[in-house]
């Protein structure tokens, strides 16, 4: 059995993130809002991404964002894939019920997609630690801090939507991905549209090196010494 995937030439958000630092809050809408598209496709059809991450989110060339790695993927419809009591996802972007080992459905999904959102516009994560296991206990435990207080720059029905992602209660997150995206949709239509364009990544440029060598000083002092070897 095999595969056949497209191949997809553009950077993870992660290293963009590296990148930049900080998106705007138009351009981070942008990346949230493809990526909720993507994942209301994927949970129609009873799947859980649930490791979601920006090293598993690649920005094509052309500014389209692309959800990757369903590897621990799981279907709403199963059950038992995995044994309750384990910790399955990236601590940095773990949902409480994750960490917990409880059962994860659509909304552990967009816990994580809010932990994103956070880290795009405040340029840094929620929560961290010294060792995965404690980061994943104040997802657990600990509310996070406003992302305004952060950078303050960030509008308040963004910084309010991301807090809403990040309720510890799943009931008081968003239901869905439609109704995250529809809060979206609602959040963009007071930015401009050129302040939505996500960067592009430049092609890289390739230049043909041709060397060459001459022959005659690189064989000539070799067979000099094979001669002196045969000497001695």
């Amino acid at each position: 059995h095999y595969l056949t995937m497209e191949f997809i030439r553009g950077e993870s958000l992660k290293d963009m993130i590296g990148m930049m630092g900080q998106l705007s809050p138009g351009q981070a809408l942008s990346v949230v809002k493809q990526v909720c598209e993507g994942l209301a496709e994927a949970h129609k059809l009873g799947v859980v991404h649930r490791d979601l991450k920006p090293s598993n989110i690649m920005i094509d060339r052309e500014g389209n964002a692309r959800i990757m790695d369903f590897g621990i993927a799981r279907s709403l419809k199963a059950k038992g894939i995995t044994r309750t009591g384990t910790m399955i996802g990236t601590p940095e972007y773990m949902s409480p019920e994750q960490v917990e080992g409880l059962e994860t459905d659509q909304r552990s999904d967009l816990y994580s997609l809010g932990v994103i959102l956070y880290e795009m516009v405040a340029g840094r994560i929620p929560f961290d630690g010294e060792t995965p296991f404690s980061i994943a206990l104040k997802h657990k435990s600990e509310k996070p801090q406003d992302p305004r207080k952060i950078n303050s720059q960030i509008p308040e029905n963004i910084s309010n939507m991301i807090m809403r992602c990040l309720e510890k209660d799943r009931e008081k997150r968003y239901q869905t991905a439609g109704e995250l995206l529809s809060e979206i949709n609602k959040i963009q239509e007071d930015i401009p549209t050129e302040e939505r364009v996500i960067p592009k990544k430049r092609p890289t440029i390739s230049r043909k090196i041709t060397v060459t060598f001459n022959l005659k000083k690189i064989l000539i002092p070799g067979v000099v010494v094979a001669a002196l070897a045969v000497i001695a």
